[in-house]
């Protein structure tokens, strides 16, 4: 096993690819060698097509292309899915009745569900398997949040990082400069009331939902008053919601709409047509921001922007993350072949290409981390801030956290920021969850 340390991880091997197996020569008329080159369909290999559900945008064929180059009987068909959990969950099921099952998914929500209806291969038998495995150095837990039982659920499809995205023209606007890397909270909550003119229809930050669900439970990990996000505690058994410090935290954010007007209600940014709803408008001086949205800020951001780490705040300084999980279905015809799409994710031209598009690599090599300063997307902009989400990362759990699902703390606080509702509604909506969580925990003990 092989370890490494940054600031926040102790880094260990995992991870897979699968070994190039070794040539062999195609052998009598119209025989077929069991073990062909896997690069040269002629040698024997019958053409797959693996059928992959999936939200993502355009962009992703680059991926599916570049798979296809090292697989070239391999081909990628993305299958686009709406609604969420339930609409990937219904299109498995669909698939399946038609005897056209899916091999793949991308997975949002609760990973127990499907592994409760029967729907998803346990991968740990193919990563056992694959030789590459050991030489392979990822973040330490790079795993944990998508294994259950002993079963590998999914693997983490990709490493999302996430910044606070400015408007630079906006700040130079009201004489502002672009904030230091350790800027906190408070400088945070001073600028956004600093560049506010409802005069001009500009505002501290946009009106986003994103603030709800990253701004402020990194908040509360960095103030040290919950010990993961998403609130939960330190076993993630629990969800610290309701706490005295952290209910302060959910006040804090609510501010910016009802005391400091830097934020605008819902209701409010309806009625100057919601131009506010997106950054990309220029009305606004903050949002929270991800892969997903810099191709938009590439082709169509009429001003100069920029991105910072979240602020500091009193225990530390870190970044939001997300892992994608991707998973094998268990339903698939071409399980092998599925697995090596899995497997690709960890390779060097797949590691860069994510790179390329805003995400981190997964795997820990110095020349993916020196690959950071080539890429053009960040070219004149602050290659240090989009370093520090490599060290200082926080990843969102709950993939494998019994009822994550049904814990509703988004649409409460969204309703007490945007809508003011009861800051007490906080209360009855946690103590529910809690003892929905704890009770699906015993409940899939008497099931192992």
């Amino acid at each position: 096993m092989i370890n490494k340390r940054t600031n926040t991880f102790v880094i260990s091997i995992l991870l897979m690819l699968m070994l190039v197996p070794t040539a062999c020569t195609y052998q009598g008329m119209g025989k077929k060698e069991p073990e062909p080159v896997q690069n040269d369909p002629a040698l024997g290999k019958a053409p797959v097509t693996l059928r992959l559900l999936t939200w993502a945008d355009v962009r992703y064929q680059e991926l599916y292309d570049k798979f296809h180059e090292r697989y070239p009987w391999i081909t990628i068909e993305p299958i686009l899915v709406e609604g969420g959990d339930d609409g990937i969950m219904d299109k498995i099921v669909a698939l399946e009745a038609a005897r056209t099952p899916a091999d793949l998914t991308w997975v949002v929500g609760d990973l127990l569900r499907y592994e409760q209806a029967g729907l998803l291969e346990n991968l740990k038998p193919y990563m056992d398997k694959d030789k590459s495995f050991q030489e392979k150095v990822l973040p330490d837990g790079f795993f944990d949040t998508m294994a259950f039982n002993g079963r590998r659920l999914a693997v983490p499809f990709v490493d999302v990082p996430m910044w606070i995205v400015v408007n630079k023209d906006l700040l130079a606007k009201h004489g502002l400069d672009m904030p230091t890397n350790n800027w906190t909270f408070d400088d945070f909550r001073t600028i956004a009331k600093q560049v506010t003119d409802p005069s001009a229809g500009e505002y501290g930050l946009t009106t986003s939902s994103d603030f709800i669900m990253r701004l402020l439970p990194m908040k509360s990990a960095a103030d040290g008053h919950s010990a993961n996000l998403a609130y939960l505690n330190e076993r993630l058994t629990q969800s610290v919601l309701a706490s005295p410090n952290v209910m302060e935290d959910v006040r804090w954010l609510s501010e910016f709409v009802s005391k400091d007007g830097s934020m605008l209600s819902w209701a409010d940014s309806a009625k100057q047509g919601d131009v506010v709803k997106q950054f990309i408008n220029g009305k606004t001086a903050f949002e929270v921001g991800g892969d997903w949205l810099l191709p938009s800020l590439q082709r169509e951001a009429k001003f100069e922007w920029d991105v910072l780490p979240f602020p500091r705040g009193k225990a530390g300084q870190y970044s939001f993350h997300i892992y994608g999980p991707l998973a094998l279905l268990s339903g698939s015809q071409h399980k092998e072949e599925a697995y090596k799409w899995i497997s690709f994710q960890f390779e060097m031209e797949a590691q860069k290409w994510k790179i390329e598009n805003g995400a981190n690599a997964s795997v820990i090599d110095p020349e993916l981390t020196a690959y950071i300063d080539q890429v053009p997307l960040w070219q004149g902009k602050n290659i240090e801030a989009v370093k520090m989400t490599k060290d200082n990362g926080l990843v969102l759990p709950g993939a494998t956290i019994p009822g994550f699902s049904e814990y509703d703390w988004i649409n409460v606080i969204n309703d007490i920021v945007f809508q003011g509702d009861d800051l007490n509604r906080i209360i009855a909506s946690t103590e529910a969850w809690n003892k929905k969580t704890l009770e699906l925990r015993e409940k899939w003990k008497r099931k192992r």
